[in-house]
Parts: structure tokens; sequence; C-alpha cells
């Protein structure tokens, strides 16, 4: 008895190393500066929540969190430079629906936005809109569902560019609903919304904050948004959700780190933006660029990209997507 005692003893005491390890690592976590690399020129969504985190981040934990834009690629440039970089916590990419698009859109990449990469923490979220003239003919998502299952073709919807965001989300809309709608790409969003508002296209699935003046003042009318759920900042208008069950496109923004980061870094990281994300100061701050903010699990934000990759690669092959 005194034998298999002493040998409990032995093998606990041998073992202290490896558990206390773990929490050592997330007390020391960050020693030095980190990264945060932005796939995108500054000045957009990922941009901003980034700048916005590191400051109130490199507070919190007395180093410098730098916010390094590495675009090109619709993002592939700045993904591929992360998922190479040390499993340490020091290099964080700020990820959004591109990094579950781009596996399906361009061919010979590098990196898995799965295999490659540990969900950290989710920053932000918030949907896209479905709008049209004020002089549309559509008051609603149904008059709207109406007259394209009645006269297929014969309605058209800009996007910022083909592979963008609000683009798949008209071509999900249309594989959800069974209809037929003509996509027409822009270089961006500004040109997409001046023709909308033109009269040279019909509707729009576009980002909050660049439609909502313009819904405030009548200009634009929303007839839904992509969210499950009803949004805050547009409040009496539905979810395409509402007609289309199956139906759900988000914007977001969150935090990755290159596969093999230690579960305590991701965990400490994950603990302190969800507790920055928790401030009055920074939720108003995300509600000008259209979003609620995160901060939920690591295994909540993985879960939400593992669904969008299939997803996305669904909608991509059924619409033979080209990137521009």
């Amino acid at each position: 008895m005194k034998n298999a005692r002493a040998m409990i003893k032995h093998l606990v005491i041998a073992a202290l190393p490896a558990l206390m390890a773990p929490m050592a690592l997330a007390q020391s976590f960050p020693a030095k500066a980190v990264s945060i690399v932005v796939p995108y020129p500054p000045g957009g969504g990922a941009d901003i929540l980034a700048r916005t985190l590191g400051q109130k981040l490199s507070l919190r934990w007395g180093q410098p969190v730098l916010v390094d834009n590495r675009a090109g690629a619709g993002g592939s440039i700045g993904t591929a430079y992360v998922a190479k970089a040390p499993a340490d916590g020091y290099t964080l990419l700020m990820a959004s629906p591109s990094h579950t698009i781009n596996g399906s859109l361009y061919k010979n990449l590098t990196f898995d936005a799965i295999k490659n990469f540990s969900p950290v923490v989710l920053g932000a979220s918030g949907p896209l809109v479905l709008v049209v003239k004020s002089s549309s003919p559509f008051n609603s998502l149904k008059d709207f569902l109406t007259a394209a299952r009645l006269k297929p073709g014969s309605i058209n919807y800009a996007s910022a560019g083909a592979g963008s965001s609000p683009h798949l989300a008209g071509e999900l809309f249309k594989l959800r609903a069974k209809v037929d709608l003509v996509h027409i790409a822009y270089k961006g969003t500004s040109p997409a919304l001046t023709d909308l508002l033109g009269g040279q296209v019909q509707a729009m699935f576009a980002p909050v904050p660049t439609v909502l003046e313009q819904i405030k003042s009548g200009t634009l009318k929303a007839l839904a948004v992509t969210s499950a759920k009803p949004f805050a900042a547009l409040p009496g208008v539905p979810t395409i959700t509402g007609e289309l069950p199956s139906y759900e496109v988000l914007q977001w923004w969150g935090l990755v780190a290159p596969a093999g980061t230690p579960q305590a870094v991701i965990n400490r990281i994950n603990e302190d933006v969800a507790a920055v994300l928790r401030s009055p100061e920074i939720q108003d701050k995300l509600s000008t660029i259209g979003a609620d903010a995160g901060g939920q699990s690591a295994a909540s934000f993985e879960k939400l990209i593992n669904n969008e990759v299939p997803m996305w690669a669904e909608v991509v092959k059924a619409a033979n997507v080209q990137p521009d």
C-alpha cells in the first residue's frame, strides 16, 4: 500500500509542471508586442475594429499592439502571412467573411481556413440589408420575391465586386429562394450605390453603414436584413429569414491565430477581448460600422467558421463565381 501511495505521489509531482505550464503561459502573455494583421487597406471595418481593439488591449496588457495592413488578393496575402507565423499568439489575423470564402474562390492557396488557423474570438458582426430605390415598386421582401418569380432575370442587383460578401449574399438568396437575379459587379461599394440611386440597377445587398443615411432620409427603402434576428440599427425592418428560413448572412470580424497556438493563450486573448467589447464606448464605436459586439467563446467562433466554409463553397460552385 505504501509503495502504491508513493508511486501515485511521485506521478502527481512529475505531472505538476505540465499542469502548471498552461496557467503560467497565460499569465505571462503577452511579454512583447502583439501584431494584428489586417488583410485589407486601412479604413474598412476590419481595420477600424483592429485599431480600436489594439488601442484598448495595449493599455490592458502593457505591451504595444500593432496593426499591420497587408492587403491584396481579396485578403489572401495577409492571411497567408499569418498562417506561416509562429503559433504563439503574437501574430493574429483580423478575419472576415473572405476568410471562409477565398478557399473556394481562389485556386492554389497556400493555406486552409480551417486547418491552418485556430479561431480566437468574434469581435463584431452585423447584417447586410437588401435595399431598393425609394421609387421602386417593391415595398416589401414579398413584393421583391413575387416579381423575381414571375419574371426570371428581370431584376438585377449590384455588388462591390465578384466574390465579395454582398455578391455572395445575393447568390445565396437566389439559391434559397430559387429565383433568377442578374448580378452586376462594380469596383467598390461607392459606384454600386451611385448606380442604385441613379436607377441603373434595381437592388443591392449592402453593408448597413454605407446605406443607413439614405434609408433614414428616404432615398432608399430597406426591404430586409440578412441576419436571423432583427437589427437594432434598422428598427422595423424584417429579416429575410422570415420568408426564407434557411437564409442567414453576417458581416463579421474576428481574430484567428496560426494553428497550434496554445489553448491557454487563446483563452487569455478571448477573455481580454471580451472584456474590452463589454465597454459602452466600444459598443458605440461598433455601431458606426453597423455591427454588434461579439466576445463569445472561441468554440462558438469556430462553429461559425466551420459552418460558413461549406456554405460558401456551395454558392461559389452553383453560381460559377470567378474573382475579379
